[in-house]
């Protein structure tokens, strides 16, 4: 499942090359003529005052730019793997990994037991009301992710790693980040060159409406070798009985190669139902909510 063609261009290396593309348009030096510089009389106070513009980029501006040097679904399929075979997977099927690997995202129905849906929705309902959950614009690093708008989501939310104490306060939310860390990432390792890293999220949305505005979850990358980008996204819903108007669906962007208009798919937070993405190449939204959404997140490094 690997692309013919290399794209090794490194992430940073990218970055940089928009950078110094933008550059700015210095005078020309006056050159060896002494005469050609200015005299003591023709020089003007303050002018040694003048502070150099800083300009800042947010980071769908900055993805855009990356996008337009290289489409990221091309980078991602460099990270898959050749010669899968669908026979060992668990969860998985062989669509699922065809439809990862051409379009960069793929839904699966039914993961877990209902009762297994409906006993976490609770837990994380009453995780909230007790104040035991962050709010998320309020938790943002700028130092660590300065292209980020911190006031873009309204979630919100708590880490559950394994080994969390809240994992060990609700066997079913364990069940889940287990199903997770275990079955799921057993299954992506099989197609996607992954190294082992990943990060797992439980996110409440109150009915307010709170949403979360269009993003990516990390920056396009080729390099196997690299440890800081994420590389696929998986979020199951645990919101039973949800119905047409009670909002919270995922919006997916789809720019496919780069060479066609740009899609919309909207995915509603049924309870059961895993999205997976690449999280380099697919932007993403949640729509407003108008009942509490129950999400449990995990992106693989």
């Amino acid at each position: 499942m690997a692309s013919s063609d290399s794209n090794d261009d490194a992430l940073a290396s990218r970055i940089m090359k928009y950078v110094t593309s933008k550059g700015s348009d210095l005078p020309p030096f006056p050159g060896d003529d002494v005469e050609s510089l200015p005299s003591d009389y023709e020089y003007e106070e303050g002018l040694e005052d003048e502070e150099e513009e800083i300009e800042e980029i947010s980071e769908m501006d900055l993805l855009g730019h990356l996008d337009a040097s290289m489409p990221p679904l091309l980078l991602a399929q460099e990270l898959f793997n050749e010669d899968v075979d669908a026979k060992p997977f668990k969860v998985l099927t062989a669509d699922n990994a065809n439809d990862l690997f051409q379009q960069g995202y793929t839904i699966l129905e039914d993961v877990m037991d209902l009762s297994v849906m409906k006993e976490v929705r609770q837990w994380g309902i009453h995780l909230y009301k007790n104040g035991q959950m962050d709010k998320a614009s309020e938790k943002h690093n700028v130092e660590e992710d300065p292209f980020r708008d911190g006031n873009a989501r309204g979630d919100y939310t708590i880490w559950v790693s394994p080994g969390s104490v809240f994992l060990k306060q609700s066997s079913a939310l364990k069940h889940c980040v287990d199903w997770f860390s275990k079955v799921l990432h057993e299954d992506l390792a099989k197609i996607v060159h992954l190294n082992g890293q990943a990060e797992y999220q439980l996110a409440y949305y109150p009915p307010d409406p709170s949403h979360y505005e269009r993003h990516r979850d990390s920056f396009p990358i080729s390099d196997r070798n690299d440890k800081d980008q994420r590389r696929v996204t998986a979020i199951v819903y645990f919101n039973s009985e949800w119905e047409q108007g009670d909002g919270g669906e995922l919006r997916i962007f789809d720019k496919g190669m780069g060479d066609e208009e740009e899609k919309q798919m909207d995915v509603a937070p049924k309870a059961g139902r895993c999205v997976v993405f690449l999280s380099g190449v697919m932007d993403h939204a949640v729509l407003p909510a108008f009942r509490e959404r129950i999400a449990l997140t995990s992106w693989y490094r």
